[in-house]
């Protein structure tokens, strides 16, 4: 057997078993068959048949291009650790979340920073108007409808209820009530505002009064809101219904 033939076999061997790397017997026949096949100088007419040196060429071509198309196919096919097959399986990427801009820290602080309400002042003594708008009678009591009025500019915050008194015109207490109990929320009136309530009194033995007789509510810092009365003459008081029971006086929480 001449070295082409046996190297022919062995190449011819290899391309059957498909192989991804080429063998080192392969090589090593390569090698070997160099120093043996014969070499013919070069004419100035191109031979008619193919030299064996240009076939050992091409068959040394072949095995580059094979050793090059197996080791692609090894890269493609191969399994990779997150599956079985020739398909990798997708790894999870990090998200990249963008860091948020001047305006979006500030909005986010802002919002951190306010207060769950806006915060609204108490009605000051200035801004705040009374005046009874009506007397009734009923079974012994004298009932007042009294409006309050916010005259300022702004909203603010009033106790819904405070401690009643009925005074005369000499800013006389007449009756005085009593203050009032927990819970006593706060209420908003609104930029010229009213709100209303009913005063109810009963059992007044005292000296007549001085008129005009009116209302006043005295608010938990122990400022007075004096109610202007319905007339400038009205004398209005509760009947007397016994010298030895106590006067009093109460009334309704304010409301829109």
């Amino acid at each position: 057997m001449t070295p082409g033939s046996n190297f022919d076999d062995r190449l011819h061997d290899w391309f059957e078993d498909g192989p991804t790397d080429a063998p080192g017997q392969v090589l090593d026949t390569v090698l070997a068959a160099v120093p043996s096949i014969p070499q013919r100088r070069a004419g100035w007419r191109v031979p008619r048949r193919i030299s064996p040196i240009f076939g050992f060429a091409r068959a040394l071509a072949g095995v580059a291009i094979a050793v090059g198309l197996g080791t692609a196919f090894f890269f493609v096919l191969r399994p990779t650790p997150g599956g079985v097959g020739g398909e990798a399986s997708p790894s999870p990427s990090a998200a990249i979340i963008a860091p948020p801009t001047a305006t979006e820290s500030q909005a986010a602080t802002a919002s951190a920073s306010a207060p769950a309400s806006t915060a609204v002042a108490p009605c000051g003594l200035a801004n705040l108007e009374a005046r009874i708008t009506l007397w009734e009678g009923a079974a012994g009591h004298r009932i007042a409808h009294v409006e309050l009025t916010n005259t300022g500019f702004d909203a603010c915050v009033i106790q819904a209820k405070a401690r009643p008194q009925l005074v005369d015109g000499n800013r006389s207490i007449l009756i005085d009530g009593s203050s009032p109990a927990a819970p006593n929320p706060f209420l908003t009136v609104g930029a010229a505002g009213v709100l209303k309530t009913l005063v109810q009194d009963g059992n007044y033995c005292g000296p007549a009064p001085v008129a005009p007789v009116s209302v006043a509510f005295v608010l938990a810092d122990g400022s007075h809101v004096l109610a202007t009365p319905f007339s400038p003459t009205d004398a209005t008081v509760p009947p007397c219904l016994g010298s030895g029971s106590k006067a009093d006086i109460e009334m309704q929480p304010w409301a829109p």
